[in-house]
Formats: structure tokens, C-alpha cells, sequence
């Protein structure tokens, strides 16, 4: 099948998406949310394709790789919405600063960080 180069780009751009904030709990749900929170506006399509990019055996893109700093990028999403919510919720509609957020966004990843660190360690 003839993939054009920047559609493999963003066919790799829903996969990584999907293996950044995939939940197994429950998976229609889980792919709707991610559609709903990044992949509407990163990728400007439909569900339906949002969806037709998951399939990895339609596509042969196994070639291509992200550069690290954008895989970086897509991890950060997530800290980054919640800094943006709770400085909508901290400040309204107010306009923020590009330093406001990245300090909000440390605190969200030490919050993560610290979470982490107090989770009990299983054996394997």
C-alpha cells in the first residue's frame, strides 16, 4: 500500500500517542480520550482514522523514528494539560506566562516523580 511520507509521520505521531497514555482497563474508552485530548488537534482528523493510523499490521512505517526530542514532547502532554488546568482554575481566563506554565508543569512531574518514588516495590 502507497503511504505518502508525511502521512506515515502521522500515522507514527497516533501510534506514539497511544503508547504514551493508553490504559488496558478499558480500550475504546482510553483511545477516545487520547483522540479527544491530542490526536483531534495534532493529527486534524476524524476518529474513524484517528483510529485506522492504530492499525500497525495496515502500515509499514517500522522504519521511522521519532527524534528524541519529540518523543520527549509527546510525553509532556499530559503534565502540560494538567498545568494548564489548574492555572485556568487558579487565574480564569487570565493570560499566563510561558514561565507560569513550565513552573506548574515542574510541579506537576515532582508531584509524579514523588508518587512514584512512595509506590512499594514488587519482587518479579
Amino acid at each position: 500500500m502507497y503511504v505518502p511520507n508525511h502521512l506515515k509521520w502521522r500515522i507514527l505521531l497516533a501510534q506514539e500517542l497511544k503508547q504514551f497514555y493508553f490504559e488496558r482497563e478499558n480500550s475504546h474508552r482510553n483511545c477516545k480520550r487520547i483522540f479527544e485530548l491530542y490526536g483531534r488537534y495534532l493529527l486534524g482528523t476524524t476518529y474513524d482514522t484517528f483510529l485506522n493510523y492504530l492499525n500497525q499490521l495496515k502500515y509499514e512505517i517500522d522504519n521511522l523514528r521519532f527524534p528524541p526530542y519529540i518523543v520527549a514532547a509527546i510525553g509532556l502532554l499530559e503534565p502540560l494539560r494538567i498545568a494548564g488546568e489548574r492555572l485556568r482554575l487558579r487565574k480564569g481566563r487570565t493570560t499566563w506566562t510561558l514561565l507560569e506554565i513550565a513552573e506548574e508543569m515542574l510541579a506537576v512531574l515532582r508531584e509524579r516523580s514523588a508518587s512514584s518514588h512512595n509506590l512499594p516495590n514488587r519482587q518479579i
